[in-house]
């Protein structure tokens, strides 16, 4: 590690503003009263930040930490004004110290450049702090520490030119970041020595690489991509990549009669979360007898059969970035390669083939992570015992904690990676505040955490998990702390799934809290004293209700909707589609079936993928309610989900209600994970939403059923 430090300066000039700023000498004759007691501190302030913390302003007269107000301000018993005097740095440059009046300020961002990782900067400020009769020593010592990484590059970059490209151009920086956003530079380009030809290049002052393609324009055959190999180097002020260059020239020709393709290369992007993407792949293709366009002979990744998510409709391509939540880090991207021919429908084929490369970058989706919460416990700095003072786990703790014995986050506790958290006891409450700072309207959030349970006793074995806000003052809002739910599964010795949805819709139960936080509480609240030994890990929640259903469902030709006079696939029962005032509904008869009614509705090809996770929502009423149960009553019955490729299945992690003779709207969450009955690939599988309905001679009307998937 270095330490920077520099000679002693003397900053006369800003004691003498500092000086004047505060009073100064007035105007009189009259004799100033001496005093007799000198300013008083509670001590020294010594701060340390790093090279990517925000601009601060500390108070030299406040306290320890630099705040206007609290424990260990400056006072002075005589009620005189202070000033400070006598201003002295360690430093002969001031680059990112900034003082103003009383106040120092610090700007980590301009000082970040001349710091390497672990490399640290002292500034050493001393000063008197005066009466105008009696003065007292005191000192601000700031430490900033660098953090310096290396670039990183996201994959190879590729360059693709027809042969009559004349220059291409190249930008060597594509898909390089820098975490300390310092300058790039691209060097050293070295071409393959088996590249079939020699394209000379040169790298100009923008990074980027200039090819003179025209000199081996005459080399390329006729219809055939040669490809042309290299390296070269990115660096920072400090650290250099390597990174490989692929440069494709296409030999292509103009074919009489067959449309003119005006751009081979066609490129484009779209972040997961994004709703489906339409991309017309005869863009850029004139046929200039007028005759119809036509996509021939389409492959992504060389094969011909496209995967869910992917289709071809004419000449337009869309593509559904939820399709790939599974297989895209934050972070992270996947690229999806397509070729296909542009033709005419009167047979005539324009020359080589024309590429799509759809870019599908991974985001943050765990709004618990991106809070700033160790939301999988694999912070190694907060490994260890839990405790209000030296390692909170980055939990708030809550009054409820007198018989929690031991909590840490520990490595026998994790489900995945390296950690999780251990709880045991009767009473314990830690609190995550602020995973989300402002509820937006219609919108849908689930959240959850993973459990297992070495023991669980008595009704409240299970941990209390409350989701619940901080209401305005005078507010006639509940704060739904005590609107938690414990998870109804105690089983032992085996990794649960709980999940809770908040829904601000207008028929959602958090409508109304709009704009407010939302904090998540994990307790052990039991008064029996009956105890318990749980592991958490993997807190997540994730927002759904702005995805557009009707464009993401994975339900066949939108079967859920029961509007084109469909037969559905039901074990019994009545089960058939009815005109309810102008609207086609699902009517569902259980009487005289032993099990109920299961009814199943066909997935996309594809669409249920190991590892993924997926939303239903279902509009279901309990039309002879007040037959089955007391009339004008709220009764709430369930009714269970499932997927299923006929023999295994994935549970759902949660049920579906009908509440009174109302129509009710569920939303339940399915965890491939967690439900799954077997290890399969879904992928391969003929899959089906199945909805049991097992209530004994209950007549239901169903509608609106969509499946999508989720982060």
């Amino acid at each position: 590690m270095k330490s920077i430090q520099t000679s002693k300066f003397l900053l006369a000039g800003v004691a003498c503003s500092v000086i004047t700023a505060c009073g100064g000498s007035g105007g009189g004759s009259s004799t100033p009263a001496v005093s007799s007691n000198s300013p008083a501190h509670g001590g020294d302030i010594m701060l340390t930040y790093s090279e990517k913390d925000p601009f601060k302003r500390l108070f030299l007269l406040g306290t320890p930490t630099g705040e206007n107000s609290g424990s260990g301000v400056v006072t002075d018993m005589d009620g005189d004004i202070l000033r400070v005097t006598n201003i002295n740095s360690n430093l002969t440059d001031m680059t990112g110290f900034e003082l103003d009046g009383l106040y120092l300020g610090i700007r980590p961002d301009a000082i970040a450049p001349s710091l390497d990782t672990d490399e640290t900067l002292t500034m050493a400020l001393t000063y008197d702090i005066t009466d105008g009769s009696n003065s007292t020593a005191r000192s601000a010592t700031i430490t900033i520490i660098g953090e310096d990484v290396a670039p990183v590059a996201e994959d190879d970059l590729v360059g693709n030119f027809t042969r009559d490209a004349g220059m291409g151009v190249v930008d060597l920086l594509k898909g390089v970041v820098d975490g300390d956003e310092e300058p790039l530079t691209a060097f050293d380009v070295t071409a393959d020595p088996n590249n079939p030809y020699t394209i000379p290049f040169t790298i100009n002052e923008d990074n980027q690489l200039e090819l003179d393609v025209s000199v081996v324009e005459t080399q390329i055959p006729d219809g055939e991509k040669v490809t042309f190999n290299y390296t070269y180097k990115v660096k920072d002020h400090r650290f250099e990549i390597d990174r490989n260059l692929v440069i494709n020239v296409l030999g292509v020709q103009d074919i009489p009669g067959a449309p003119l393709i005006l751009n081979y290369f066609l490129e484009a992007s779209a972040n997961e979360t994004d709703t489906v993407q339409a991309y017309d792949l005869a863009k850029e293709a004139v046929d200039r007898e007028d005759d119809a366009i036509v996509i021939d002979n389409l492959t992504l990744d060389g094969e011909t059969d496209l995967p869910y998510g992917v289709e071809l409709t004419g000449n337009m391509l869309s593509v559904d970035p939820h399709a790939f939540f599974n297989e895209i880090d934050t972070g992270q991207s996947k690229v999806l390669s397509f070729l296909f021919n542009i033709a005419d429908d009167a047979g005539n084929t324009a020359d080589g083939q024309r590429s799509l490369a759809v870019t599908i970058n991974g985001e943050e989706t765990n709004l618990v992570k991106a809070a700033g919460f160790n939301a999988d416990f694999e912070d190694a700095a907060q490994v260890g015992p839990l405790d209000a003072t030296n390692n909170t786990g980055g939990f708030v703790w809550g009054w409820a904690g007198w018989a929690c014995p031991d909590p840490e986050i520990n490595t026998a506790s994790a489900r995945t990676g390296d950690y999780g958290m251990h709880m045991q006891g009767s009473f314990c409450h830690f609190e995550l505040q602020n995973i989300v700072t402002s509820l937006e309207d219609n919108q849908k959030y689930a959240m959850s955490y993973w459990l297992n349970n070495a023991a669980s006793n008595g009704a409240s074995g299970n941990p209390f998990v409350p989701l619940f806000t901080t209401v305005p003052e005078g507010s006639s809002l509940d704060n739904r702390f005590w609107l938690g739910g414990r998870y109804f599964d105690q089983s032992l010795n085996t990794w649960m799934e709980h999940v809770q949805i908040i829904d601000t819709g207008e028929t959602g139960a958090w409508d109304g809290y709009e704009t407010l936080p939302v904090h998540f509480g994990l307790l052990k609240y039991d008064d029996s004293y009956a105890g318990g030994d749980h592991s958490i890990d993997d807190l997540n929640m994730v927002k759904y209700g702005h995805y557009d259903t009707a464009m993401h469902d994975m339900l066949l030709d939108e079967v859920g909707l029961f509007d084109n006079a469909e037969t559905i696939v039901s074990d019994g029962g009545i089960v058939e589609i009815r005109d309810l005032d102008g609207m086609q509904k699902l009517f569902v008869d259980t009487t005289g079936t032993t099990d109920g009614v299961t009814i199943s509705l066909p997935i996309k090809a594809g669409a249920i993928q190991a590892g993924g996770r997926y939303a239903v929502m279902v509009d279901a009423q309990l039309i002879n309610h007040d037959v089955l149960y007391t009339a004008g009553e709220s009764t709430v019955v369930l009714y269970e989900l499932n997927l299923s490729n006929g023999t295994e299945s994935i549970a759902a992690n949660g049920s579906g209600t009908t509440k009174g003779v109302e129509n009710t709207t569920s939303d339940i969450i399915i965890t491939e994970e967690f439900g799954r009955s077997a290890a399969v690939d879904w992928s391969q599988e003929t899959m089906t939403l199945n909805l049991v309905l097992s209530e004994t001679d209950a007549q239901y009307y169903i509608d609106n059923v969509r499946l999508i998937a989720i982060p």
